[in-house]
């Protein structure tokens, strides 16, 4: 029989004999210690998951501070590559231009190739003449109404000179035309030395647009003129031995040719 329960017989069974403050406080502090420490977990929890979260973030942005600093490097590498085709552009222009200026077909080549196709004691030259002309680059077309620009400027239209583009120094273009008046004693002599020049690689559509007979001295001759053009695409300083050329090109040119060079 338990001595701590009441003996009435009114007081239901398992009744404690503990005061009922006493009973209430200690459910109450098990309450808070409960609660105090699910609290305490989910602290602890909230705290763990703030850490975790920091320290990712803290990895994305190192890594977003190296893919920017990799990003600026390889920005700077593409300035670096521009300028290097801006350079090697006008580097380019200013070859051309260099190239379109310096003779690609030497004088002295031109009348010795000129003259190793002359026949032997049977055709003089009486007047070689080389012309040029430069070509013109096709002017830029107007522009369209729709983009012009009104008649009346305020103030505020005015531009920086700074800020205008000039026009790119283009390469001048010429274009060289042979004439060639020579006496030839016989007609064949004439056609082939025409022929010979139209296999010549530095000439262009040889033609023989005048040939007539005259009379020098009781003498028979056939009084001719053949033009030609130069080509464009052939280099004659390359692989050609201009040295010979000038020894070469007095000796047989001994007709009394008069040489033009009208540029």
């Amino acid at each position: 029989m338990n001595p701590f329960l009441r003996q009435n017989n009114e007081a239901p069974a398992g009744t404690s004999f503990l005061p009922e403050d006493y009973v209430e406080r200690q459910s109450s502090a098990r309450a808070n210690a409960m609660a105090l420490s699910l609290f305490a977990i989910v602290m602890v929890g909230v705290i763990a998951a703030f850490f975790v979260t920091t320290r990712r973030w803290e990895t994305v942005r190192a890594e977003q501070s190296k893919i920017n600093e990799l990003y600026a490097q390889e920005a700077k590498k593409i300035e670096q590559l521009k300028a290097l085709e801006s350079q090697r552009s006008q580097m380019l222009d200013k070859a051309e231009i260099t190239t379109a200026l310096t003779e690609r077909i030497p004088r002295s080549v031109l009348l010795e190739q000129i003259v190793n196709r002359c026949p032997d004691d049977s055709l003089a030259f009486a007047e070689l003449e080389l012309k040029s002309k430069r070509i013109e680059p096709p002017k830029e077309l107007p522009k369209s109404a729709a983009g012009a620009k009104p008649a009346v400027k305020s103030l505020t239209d005015t531009k920086d000179p700074k800020d205008e583009k000039k026009d790119p120094v283009r390469a001048p273009k010429f274009e060289y035309t042979l004439t060639i008046n020579g006496l030839a004693q016989r007609n064949t002599d004439v056609t082939d030395f025409l022929s010979r020049l139209g296999d010549c690689n530095l000439l262009d559509r040889p033609d023989l647009p005048f040939i007539d007979t005259v009379k020098i001295d009781q003498t028979t001759f056939r009084k001719f003129q053949i033009t030609a053009g130069l080509n464009s695409n052939a280099d004659a300083r390359i692989g050609l031995p201009v040295a010979s050329a000038e020894k070469q090109a007095p000796a047989k040119a001994t007709a009394g040719a008069d040489v033009k060079h009208n540029d």
